[in-house]
Formats: C-alpha cells, structure tokens, sequence
C-alpha cells in the first residue's frame, strides 16, 4: 500500500535539515515523545555535510482494536539516512516478529518561510488475504503518531536556528 504524508515545519529547509542529521536531535525528540528508556541508538553514520544516518530500536505499544492501554509492545528498528546537499532520504522501519515491509522516499523544500517533508511510504505485507487490512491498520495508526512526532520536532526547532 502506498502511502504520502507531509510535515509542515515553521523553519528554512536548512535548519530543518541541520536538525533532522544532529544524532541529538532525534534522542530528545523520542524522550519528548515519552519514549526514554524504551529505545537506544544502533548506529550513526555519513560525515554529517554530505550525509546522515541513524538506526534507532526502541519498543512502540501494538496499537491493534479493542487492546486499549493493555497493547503490547513491540521492537521496532527504524534507520533513517539523509543526502543533505539533495535534501532527500530514505526510512526503513523493521517491525520485529511482524510479517510486514516499510520503507518511504522522503524529500524537503521550502514553501514560504516553512519547510515542508514529504514522506512517500510503501507498506506491504505478507500475509495473504488480510494483508490489505492490516496495510490499512499500520497506516492509520502512522498518521495518528506522525502529529505527535511533527509537533515533538518543532519544539526542538530552536536548538538550531
């Protein structure tokens, strides 16, 4: 399943960027997102004026219908990697023990004075005949965290104008 969604930042696209490949960046965005002590950083890579990555595990809850606060977790390996002079990447997501595939092209640009990321993801999985269903479940649940994590990023916005 395909998938575009967009994330609107009150910043240039370079000081977004000069965000998104500051390792430090992506530590406190997940404590501000309540995650600390639920994930550690695999590894960094690039050399941080041409390029950037990081691949980051930490436990998310298993949103699935009528587990409510009761969900699981699950192991989640999500590597992220940057060209910064094109301002286009690529995420990869690993859900442990899941039959399921995720990857997006990202890409910024400037629009006015905000920059905007776009994140164009394919989520398939392996299961035959629910597959779609649960496509659309992992989806819906990626929208309703991607506010959180856009909100979570511009808060940290100031550390780097």
């Amino acid at each position: 399943m395909k998938h575009e969604m967009k994330a609107r930042y009150p910043a240039s696209s370079a000081v977004v960027m000069k965000m998104f490949a500051d390792k430090t960046f992506h530590t406190e965005k997940l404590d501000g997102m309540g995650y600390a002590g639920k994930y550690q950083v695999l590894g960094t890579g690039g050399d941080g004026k041409k390029s950037f990555s990081i691949k980051i595990e930490r436990k998310v809850p298993v949103s699935l219908p009528g587990m409510g606060k009761n969900a699981p977790e699950s192991t989640v390996i999500n590597e992220e990697s940057w060209d910064l002079a094109s301002k286009t990447g690529k995420v990869v997501v690993e859900l442990k023990g899941m039959p399921l595939e995720m990857s997006c092209v990202t890409s910024m640009k400037d629009e006015g004075k905000d920059c905007v990321v776009s994140y164009q993801w394919e989520v398939k999985s392996k299961i035959p005949l629910v597959g779609g269903t649960i496509e659309k479940m992992v989806v819906g649940d990626m929208v309703k965290k991607a506010d959180e994590e856009t909100q979570a990023a511009i808060a940290l916005l100031k550390n780097y104008r």
